[in-house]
């Protein structure tokens, strides 16, 4: 059964396989720069800005940007923040659509393809009718599917500007020493920078703090690893965490849920 939400700033189309939001306004979009969802974003208006570990682009209206599970991510948005439009689908594993999904959703790509900003508005007009719910199910997945089948044969478009190379090699060493044990200090010895230097270049591109990176980073490689079916303790060693009562907490913060929890829920 579709469940339909409305807020003041967000309304929501959400069946068991796929998430659709309809939304206006900055709401909930801070502390979301990682998830372990795939994300099909369609820019509509506003003045915003996306970020990511690749690169940065300025959002123009009707851009559809496709973000993988597990990718850095953030959105900026300049002047009124009340005029942030977009709409968004969410998803893991959609049925009879997988393979599509995991030979197009490999890397973060824009498109401005027409075709599927039609089919953004044709959803739209789902979510503001009346009809029943099964038929907005069937509806959702169908355009969904269009949806994919569009991403998988159009262009893409490249960033406006890369990250700098000071930045590209403090994530590429933090990538490399995920598991082990990483500090301000000690990725600046090794970089040859100073403290002060590495943590402000790289929150300033990325606009988030290194800390709070590695630490994003490390809790999606534990649950990939709890997934995967590692034990949530030894999941937390290997990703980094020293504490577990430390990695616990921040564990059900980050997703909503104990990491003993996650096989049963996933």
């Amino acid at each position: 059964e579709v469940i339909i939400l409305q807020k003041e700033f967000e309304r929501f189309i959400i069946t068991k396989e796929i998430r659709f939001k309809h939304a206006k306004g900055m709401r909930d979009i801070i502390g979301r720069e990682l998830h372990t969802y795939h994300e099909i974003f369609f820019f509509m208006g506003g003045e915003a800005e996306f970020i990511s570990e690749h690169g940065t682009q300025k959002l123009l209206p009707n851009t559809t940007v496709v973000i993988p599970k597990d990718t850095f991510h953030c959105f900026i948005v300049h002047g009124d923040e009340r005029d942030y439009c977009r709409c968004v689908l969410n998803f893991e594993n959609v049925s009879e659509l997988d393979k599509i999904i995991a030979n197009k959703l490999t890397h973060i790509f824009f498109t401005d393809d027409k075709s599927i900003s039609a089919l953004f508005a044709k959803i739209r007009d789902i979510e503001d009718s009346a009809l029943p719910s099964l038929e907005k199910q069937i509806l959702l997945k169908a355009f969904f599917a269009e949806i994919l089948v569009l991403l998988n044969n159009s262009e893409y478009d490249h960033f406006d500007s890369a990250i700098s190379p000071v930045v590209e090699r403090i994530i590429t060493y933090i990538n490399e020493n995920i598991s082990k044990e990483l500090s301000v200090s000690s990725i600046a010895e090794h970089l040859y920078m100073s403290d002060s230097y590495l943590a402000h270049v790289f929150k300033k591109e990325l606009r988030i703090p290194i800390h709070k990176y590695i630490l994003k980073k490390r809790l999606i490689l534990a649950n990939k690893k709890i997934k995967n079916g590692i034990p949530a303790m030894r999941a937390a060693l290997e990703s980094g965490f020293q504490d577990y009562s430390g990695f616990y907490r921040q564990y059900k913060s980050m997703f909503g849920f104990a990491p003993t929890d996650t096989i049963s829920l996933t």
